[in-house]
């Protein structure tokens, strides 16, 4: 029943007697926490017809914990060469991909071969919920892997849902600018950057299936900090249209990566009559991801090309 798929029960109900699949991204525990400030999560008694699984991705708090670990692990002089894979894997950080990638293959899964609807939710609905929600929609439409796709993914799911960059990102603000004094960060943390990691980890295992590259999505990520452009700063619409008018008075991201054309971006291995679902097994998904080097060992130690 679950062979090929990791041992998932993804077949848990049927089609006959589950009529919608509502996922909550956070672990059970932080769920049943959230209910002492009054939220909490569905009680399906209360919907017949309907599942609830959770898929224990961690908060905003847990993804700067670890993107803090596995970035002074990879620019440190002290780093154990020989432990360095036991190392990136204890910062949590490819843990937490996984996660995120497990959330969106099995949203994928029932949407395409269930045929069922799946509500995605996690406390804001704008970080776990746009990551998985992006990352399904890129497994099951072939549009969602080329360039323009692509933007309109990110101006649909992160920008248009509310994602808020400005607090995330912390733009604007000097080092140290926004931190309490018992040192916490408060709301910045690297969630878009962990999207365009787990995206990487698509491109990486199957570039035939995508119209950009790596260095597309380094790019990308590079401009998430920069702010060069207009198109990934604010925390909401309203803030970038009427408040900002960042439209009118920036450069937009989207149309400098279309007008300025590097062959490093777009991919040679790219198939267009590959339109149909990016489905792989599972496990395949599960057991090849590895850390973005190019991305946060960008100033440390990487390969070289030695002539001989």
């Amino acid at each position: 029943r679950t062979a090929g798929y990791g041992g998932l029960d993804l077949f848990d109900g049927g089609a006959s007697t589950c009529r919608l699949k509502i996922l909550d991204m956070r672990p059970k525990s932080s769920a049943i926490a959230n209910r002492t400030a009054g939220y909490g999560y569905e009680n399906t008694s209360y919907y017949p017809g309907t599942t609830l699984n959770f898929f224990n991705i961690g908060n905003i708090h847990a993804v700067r914990d670890s993107y803090q670990k596995v970035s002074a692990l990879c620019l440190s002089d002290n780093t154990s060469d020989v432990q360095f894979a036991q190392l990136v894997e204890e910062t949590k950080w490819l843990s937490q991909i996984r996660h995120i990638l497990s959330a969106s293959w099995q949203t994928a899964f029932h949407v395409q071969y269930n045929r069922l609807p799946v509500l995605l939710h996690c406390s804001h609905g704008w970080d776990r919920t746009s990551q998985v929600a992006a990352l399904s929609q890129l497994l099951i439409d072939a549009y969602y892997r080329t360039m323009e796709g692509f933007a309109t993914l990110i101006e649909k799911d992160f920008m248009s849902f509310g994602h808020p960059f400005h607090t995330r990102c912390a733009h604007g603000e000097g080092r140290g600018e926004g931190v309490s004094a018992s040192g916490d960060e408060g709301q910045v943390s690297p969630i878009f950057l962990q999207f365009l990691d787990c995206v990487y980890q698509l491109v990486h295992m199957y570039p035939q299936y995508f119209e950009f590259t790596e260095d597309y999505l380094l790019e990308l990520s590079d401009h998430v900090y920069s702010c060069r452009f207009g198109t990934l700063l604010c925390d909401t619409e309203r803030e970038r249209e009427l408040v900002a008018g960042i439209r009118q008075r920036t450069y937009c991201l989207w149309d400098h990566l279309e007008s300025h054309p590097k062959a490093s971006r777009v991919s040679r291995s790219y198939n267009k009559d590959y339109t149909g679902m990016l489905m792989m097994p599972h496990s395949t998904l599960m057991r090849n991801v590895k850390l973005w080097t190019k991305r946060h060992a960008m100033h440390g130690p990487r390969p070289i090309h030695i002539m001989d």
